[in-house]
C-alpha cells in the first residue's frame, strides 16, 4: 500500500511585511544592475513601526558595491523606490525622512568575481517539477500563488478573474487591506495527486466590512476559482477544507503590526516542503547561489518531465565557494524512464551547470528581470520565463 505524503505552500499577499520587504530589495536590485550588471549586492529590507511620533520605518541595509554607494543621486533613487512601492502597495503616503540606510560597501575588486567562471558563495539549491501539473508545479504551490493574486488583484486594481460572472456580487471585497496569506496543503501518492486537503486564507479587513461577509465572498471565489481550475486541468481537486480569517475580524496589519525581513520565509522563494536548502534569494546578485542555482535547478526539472524521462523532479545542485560546477542529484521517486545515473549524464550532456553560463542563459545582469521578479511576487507562476520552459533533452 503506497503512503501519503503531505505538502504544503505559503503565498503572502503584496502587503505581507516579508513580501514588500523582497519586492523593493528587489526594485533596489534593479536600479543597482541598471548602473553596473558586475556589481556586487546583498540587499536586506526591514520596515517596522517605530512609535507614534516616527511611525513607519523602512531600513535598507546589506552589503552593496562601494562604487554604487559612492554616486551621489543612489541614496535618493533608492529612496523614491521605497516610498513608491510602499503606496502602491499600502495607498498610504510615506515620507522620504521614513526611509533609513545602513550599507556596508563591498570591495569594488569583488564586481570582478562576476565575471569569473566560478560561483561566488556556497550553496545548495532544489528545484521540482510534476509531469501532470499547471505548469509542471506543485498543486499546493500553484493554488496558492493563484488564490493570492485574485485577492491582490481585486485590492489593487478592482479586477476580477474571468471565472466571476457578475462582480458586482463581491462589492464589499473594496474594503479590503493590503496584509495575508495564503496556505495550501495537498496530499500526493507517490507522484499522484491525491487532494487538496485544505486552504487557509488570513485577509486584512476594513474595520466595517464584517468577517462574515468577508469569509461568505471569499469563499465563493475559492470555490469557484477550484472548480475553474479542476475542470480545466481535468483534475479532481477534491473538497478541501476552508479557512478564512480563522483568528477573527483582523482590521489592521503590515508594518505597523509586524517588522518584515525578506529572509524570514526562505520557502517563499523556492519548494517549500520539498526542501529548502538556501536563504530567500529575494535582493541578491546573480553571482549568488541562492536564487541562479535554484532557477537552474527548476529548469533541470521541467526539461526532464518535460522530455517524458520521468513523472516527476527534484533536481539539487550543490555549489562551492569558487567552483565551477556543481554536485548534480536527480530524485525522481522511482518515475524514471532511465537510470538515474543515465538521467544525470544526459542533463549534463545538454545544459550547462557552469555558473557564468546560467546567468547567461537566462538573461540575470538586466533591470528587467528584477522588475519583473517583483510584478510577479513570485519566481515560478509566470510560465514565460525561460527556467519554467526547460528544453527538451534527447
Amino acid at each position: 500500500m503506497s503512503e501519503i505524503i503531505l505538502h504544503a505552500f505559503e503565498a503572502g499577499r503584496r502587503g505581507k511585511p516579508d513580501e514588500i520587504d523582497s519586492q523593493i530589495a528587489n526594485l533596489i536590485g534593479a536600479e543597482i544592475i541598471r548602473r553596473d550588471p558586475n556589481a556586487r549586492f546583498d540587499l536586506r529590507v526591514n520596515g517596522y513601526y517605530s512609535n507614534t511620533k516616527s511611525g513607519i520605518r523602512v531600513r535598507v541595509a546589506g552589503e552593496v558595491s562601494a562604487f554604487i554607494l559612492s554616486q551621489p543621486d543612489f541614496r535618493d533613487v533608492a529612496t523614491k523606490i521605497v516610498v513608491q512601492k510602499y503606496e502602491e502597495i499600502y495607498k498610504e503616503k510615506l515620507g522620504e525622512g521614513q526611509v533609513i540606510f545602513s550599507f556596508a560597501p563591498q570591495s569594488d575588486a569583488l564586481s570582478f568575481n562576476s565575471q569569473k567562471e566560478v560561483a561566488g558563495d556556497s550553496g545548495v539549491a532544489i528545484g521540482v517539477a510534476y509531469k501532470n501539473s499547471p505548469n509542471y508545479l506543485p498543486w499546493e504551490r500553484f493554488l496558492a500563488v493563484g488564490i493570492r493574486d485574485i485577492i491582490d488583484d481585486i485590492y489593487l486594481y478592482n479586477l476580477y478573474p474571468s471565472f466571476i460572472q457578475d462582480s458586482n456580487q463581491f462589492a464589499e471585497l473594496s474594503k479590503l487591506r493590503a496584509d495575508g496569506k495564503v496556505e495550501v496543503t495537498a496530499e500526493y501518492e507517490g507522484v499522484q495527486l491525491k487532494r487538496i486537503r485544505s486552504v487557509v486564507i488570513a485577509v486584512e479587513q476594513s474595520t466595517d466590512l464584517s468577517v462574515e461577509v468577508l469569509r461568505e465572498l471569499i469563499t465563493k471565489i475559492v470555490l469557484e476559482y477550484l472548480h475553474y481550475t479542476g475542470e480545466k486541468w481535468k483534475t479532481d481537486l477534491g473538497s478541501p477544507s476552508l479557512i478564512i480569517n480563522g483568528a477573527g475580524h483582523w482590521p489592521e496589519g503590515g508594518w505597523k503590526t509586524d517588522a518584515g525581513s525578506r529572509e524570514a520565509k526562505p520557502y517563499r522563494d523556492s519548494f517549500a516542503t520539498y526542501g529548502v536548502c538556501e536563504d530567500s534569494f529575494s535582493g541578491e546578485d546573480p553571482t549568488k547561489p541562492s536564487a541562479t542555482a535554484t532557477l537552474l535547478a527548476r529548469y533541470i526539472a521541467v526539461s526532464v518531465v518535460k522530455s517524458n524521462l520521468a513523472d516527476f523532479a527534484r533536481v539539487t545542485l550543490c555549489y562551492q565557494l569558487g567552483s565551477s560546477y556543481p554536485i548534480l542529484n536527480i530524485f525522481t521517486n522511482n518515475t524514471a524512464t532511465i537510470s538515474q545515473e543515465e538521467l544525470e549524464k544526459l542533463v549534463t550532456d545538454n545544459i550547462s551547470l557552469k555558473f557564468k553560463d546560467i546567468i547567461a542563459r537566462f538573461n540575470l545582469k538586466t533591470p528587467e528581470h528584477y522588475q519583473n521578479l517583483t510584478k510577479w511576487s513570485d519566481y515560478f507562476q509566470d510560465p514565460s520565463t525561460p527556467w519554467n520552459q526547460g528544453m527538451i533533452l534527447e
